[in-house]
C-alpha cells in the first residue's frame, strides 16, 4: 500500500482518494471506504462506534469542500488514525493488526532491530538529529555520573540542568517545557526538551555538560551549590567559545 500527497486536502492512495482537513485530519469515512475496501463505510463506521466506543473520543468532525457535503468524522490525531486503521474489517485491518504486533515484539526484545529499521526510513537531517540526540543522551549519563561523584544531591540535578539552559536559550527547563507543550499541544508532563531540540540546540548541550564535567573534575568541586556556579560559569564560557566571542590561550 502506497499513499503521497497530491495537493491540499487531498491524499492519493492505491484504491482512491481520502479527504483531509487542512491539519492533515483524515476522513475516517474515506479511510475505511479506500483502506478498507468497504462499499458502505458508514454503516461501518456505525458499527465500529458500537463495538468500540473510544474511537468516537480520537475523532472530531468537518464539513469538506463541495455541494451537499455534511459533518464528517475525521481522526484528530495521526495515532487515531492508526487505532482506526487497526479495528478495520477485511484484509488492510488484520495486516495492520499482524504489522503491529511484530514491530511491538520487536521494540520488546530486539530494541536496537527496531532502531535499525527507523534508521532506513530517514532522512539525512533526521539521521544528524538522531546522531546528535545519541551523543547527548551518552554525555547526559556521563554528565549526571559525575554530578554525583562530587557531591550533588537531590533538586542539585535540576538546578545544574538550568545552570546549563539558561545561559544557551534563557530559559529554565520548567519553562521551556511549558512553552514546547502549548507550541505543540502536548502534555506537559510528557515533555523532555531535548526531543525538541534542533542539531546545534543539541550539540550546544552536550558539548556545555562534557566541558562542565572537565572541569569539576580538575577544580575537585563538591556540593550543590559550588557545583551548580561552576557548571553555570563553565557553560557561559563555552557558549562564547562556541559563537566564536573568545580566544583560545596559546597552549604553551
Amino acid at each position: 500500500m502506497s499513499s503521497a500527497p497530491i495537493k491540499a486536502g487531498t491524499w492519493i492512495c492505491d484504491h482512491g482518494d481520502i479527504r483531509v482537513s487542512p491539519d492533515g485530519q483524515p476522513s475516517v469515512i474515506d479511510m475505511i471506504r479506500v483502506l478498507g475496501g468497504q462499499k458502505n463505510p458508514t454503516q461501518v463506521w456505525l458499527r465500529l462506534k458500537e463495538s468500540h466506543p473510544e474511537v468516537a473520543t480520537k475523532c472530531g468532525y468537518l464539513q469538506f469542500p463541495g455541494p451537499g457535503q455534511r459533518d464528517t468524522p475525521v481522526a484528530n490525531t495521526k495515532e487515531d488514525a492508526y487505532y482506526i486503521l487497526g479495528l478495520l474489517p477485511g484484509a488492510v485491518g488484520k495486516q495492520y493488526r499482524e504489522d503491529a504486533a511484530k514491530l511491538f515484539v520487536t521494540f520488546l526484545d530486539k530494541p536496537e532491530k527496531a532502531v535499525y529499521l527507523a534508521v532506513d526510513r530517514l532522512s539525512e537531517e533526521e539521521l544528524r538529529r538522531v546522531e546528535a540526540r545519541l551523543k547527548g543522551k551518552r554525555t547526559r549519563k556521563f554528565f549526571t555520573d559525575v554530578l554525583q561523584q562530587h557531591g550533588v544531591e537531590r533538586n542539585g540535578y535540576g538546578q545544574c540542568t538550568n545552570a546549563v539552559y539558561i545561559p544557551l536559550f534563557g530559559r529554565t527547563a520548567d519553562i521551556l517545557k511549558t512553552e514546547i507543550a502549548q507550541e505543540f499541544n502536548i502534555e506537559r508532563s510528557k515533555v523532555n526538551p531535548r526531543d525538541f531540540f534542533d542539531v546545534e540546540d543539541l550539540t550546544y548541550v552536550e558539548t556545555a555538560e562534557r566541558v562542565a564535567a572537565g572541569q569539576l573534575r580538575r577544580k575537585n568541586i563538591h556540593g550543590n551549590h559550588s557545583v551548580v556556579r561552576e557548571v553555570r560559569n563553565s557553560t557561559e564560557y563555552t557558549k562564547k567559545l562556541l559563537n566564536g566571542e573568545v580566544d583560545i590561550p596559546d597552549v604553551h
